[in-house]
Order: structure tokens, then C-alpha cells, then sequence
């Protein structure tokens, strides 16, 4: 009878989707942060304010971050080299614009879920990246 070999190298290579799943977990719930973001904000420059032209511009790009996270989140159960680097890509950008305005609650927030995705998502390095 042959032993299982459960050596770090081969444990190395096995996907923990618990850890993906913890990671994702994290994206989705910074995606629909910003997404109610966008709603809030078009609410208060549009109806509120009555400057309609900032508030289509300013939250285009809201939209445009959140559907950037939500779409990094549903790719990222699949163990690719591209997804791995594009959600890196995605969070670190996501971190530098909370950073900008960290003063306000809900940025100080945003900054800490992207943290706490970063601290997620780089040990996961290993699976999305394993040694032949």
C-alpha cells in the first residue's frame, strides 16, 4: 500500500477554496460598497445639489470601480496567472483612490476591507502560481 505524500510542496499545489472563497468574500463586499456609493453620491450631486453633470461623470467612475471589483471577484475562482495579477492591480488601485480621502468614515472603511483583501488575496500567490 502506497503512503499519500503530504509534503509541503504538494500541499503547495492543492487550491484551498476556503481561502479563495474568504478573498472573494472580500471583493464582493467592497463591490457593493461602492455601488451604494454610487447611488448615494448621484442622490446627493443630482437630486440634492442639482449638478447633474458632475454627478454623471463622478459616478461613472464610481460604477466604473465597483464593476471592476465585481468582475474581479467572479473571476477569481478560476486559478489563473491573469486573474491573480489583475485583482492585485484592481485592489492596489482601489486602495490608492480610498487612501486619497481617507478622512471620511466610509473611505477609512473601503481602506480597510482593501487591506484586509490585499492581506487575503497575496498568499494566494502559491496556488495561482505553482512550481512544475
Amino acid at each position: 500500500m502506497r503512503k499519500k505524500n503530504n509534503s509541503p510542496v504538494n500541499n503547495r499545489k492543492k487550491i484551498d477554496p476556503l481561502k479563495i472563497n474568504i478573498a472573494r468574500g472580500f471583493i464582493f463586499f467592497n463591490a457593493i460598497l461602492w455601488f451604494a456609493y454610487g447611488i448615494y453620491i448621484y442622490y446627493d450631486m443630482a437630486v440634492v445639489n442639482n449638478n447633474k453633470n458632475s454627478a454623471d461623470v463622478v459616478t461613472l467612475f464610481v460604477f466604473a470601480n465597483a464593476a471592476l471589483l465585481l468582475f474581479s471577484g467572479i473571476k477569481f475562482g478560476t486559478p489563473q496567472e491573469w486573474v491573480y495579477y489583475f485583482v492585485l492591480v484592481v485592489t492596489i488601485f482601489n486602495t490608492i483612490l480610498t487612501l486619497l480621502n481617507i478622512l471620511d468614515l466610509y473611505f477609512l472603511v473601503c481602506f480597510i476591507i482593501n487591506l484586509l483583501t490585499l492581506w487575503a488575496v497575496i498568499p494566494l500567490r502559491r496556488q495561482y502560481f505553482p512550481k512544475p
